[in-house]
């Protein structure tokens, strides 16, 4: 009965330690881009070797990640980044590591840029949410700086894609001056308070205007692309407004004399969120409102502007009306 209780106990543990095994991490050999030299790469290889703190993965050796390289035909770490039909196949059924950390470093100007990038090798593909930027002095700020960036990528937690709100692309005549950044505002609150990730207006405007990148409605896809690296995100979200009125229709009613004027809003257009990393739109949402503002109290309303009914048109239908469908897409959902 003891020697049976014993080698249950046993079974247990045993099935514990294993089923809190540390996943195989494997650093390909970080990519050189603009000049940056030899030795640096290497010395930056063995600094993101040295800073894996994490109990959930244990490291691979160089040489192990040489030989499945080579099973898979592949020579030099950029390979991973772009792998075919058949090599992700091949990957898949090697047991040797699980996920492979690849890199890029090169000159920007007189910085360095630094990009890394989750490999999953059970799918063969880049795990697009869990990407990391750095744009550093020199090698010395990069070491400093890498340990929690890795943390960061490293971690199991869902992770949520970064995005951008960009300046709205408006299509009307004659369009309020608020307009724009109102909406920019209340969308960037809306989106906030479900979860979704997304860089400050403030930073992006600022990061846009520095790189003359003001007018942003009609880029080709592979400037979308540069945008997203700049603002440092996966998705750019931006809307464009094609419709935006309020008219005032005068009334009378004969019973009472009572008379004055109604006001009817109506806001049309569309929020288009593309992908930074290839460029293409990976949703459209359209939208089309009609708002009356009759169920107001008219002792609030009773000295609004024309404008004061503008504004509270957009405080109300982007939570209400456009929130709801933008959630829908799955791109803006946790990863």
């Amino acid at each position: 009965m003891r020697t049976k209780f014993f080698l249950s106990l046993f079974v247990v543990i045993s099935f514990a330690i294993g089923s809190f095994a540390a996943d195989k991490l494997a650093i390909a050999e970080p990519v050189g881009k603009g000049g940056v030299k030899a030795e640096d790469i290497e010395a930056f290889w063995g600094i993101l070797e040295s800073s894996i703190q994490s109990d959930e993965y244990k490291l691979i050796s160089r040489g192990a990640l040489k030989q499945m390289m080579t099973e898979i035909g592949l020579t030099t770490s950029s390979d991973l980044m772009n792998l075919n039909s058949t090599q992700k196949a091949k990957l898949e059924q090697i047991e040797t590591v699980k996920y492979i950390l690849v890199s890029e470093v090169g000159k920007f100007g007189s910085r360095l840029n630094c990009t890394m990038k989750i490999l999953d090798s059970s799918t063969g593909e880049i795990d697009q949410a869990r990407t990391a930027n750095l744009r550093v002095k020199n090698l010395d700020e990069l070491a400093d700086r890498i340990e929690a960036a890795l943390e960061k990528l490293l971690s199991d937690e869902k992770q949520l894609m970064m995005s951008a709100i960009l300046t709205p692309n408006i299509r009307i005549s004659k369009a309020p001056r608020y307009l724009a950044e109102d909406f920019n505002i209340r969308l960037e609150n809306a989106l906030m308070n479900k979860g979704v990730k997304l860089q400050n207006l403030q930073s992006v405007t600022k990061i846009l205007k520095k790189n003359n990148l003001d007018n942003l409605y009609e880029l080709e896809p592979k400037m979308f692309v540069k945008v997203g690296k700049l603002l440092e995100v996966q998705l750019l979200i931006q809307a464009t407004i094609t419709r935006f009125e309020i008219a005032g229709l005068p009334y009378h009613v004969e019973e009472t004399g009572a008379k004055g004027v109604r006001y009817i809003g109506n806001i049309e257009g569309n929020i288009r969120i593309v992908s930074a990393q290839k460029g293409n739109t990976v949703a459209r949402v359209p939208f089309e409102e009609r708002v009356n503002f009759r169920k107001l109290d008219r002792r609030k309303t009773r000295d609004w502007t024309i404008d004061d009914y503008g504004k509270y048109m957009i405080k109300t239908v982007i939570p209400e009306k456009i929130l709801p469908e933008l959630l829908k897409v799955s791109e803006l959902k946790m990863k």
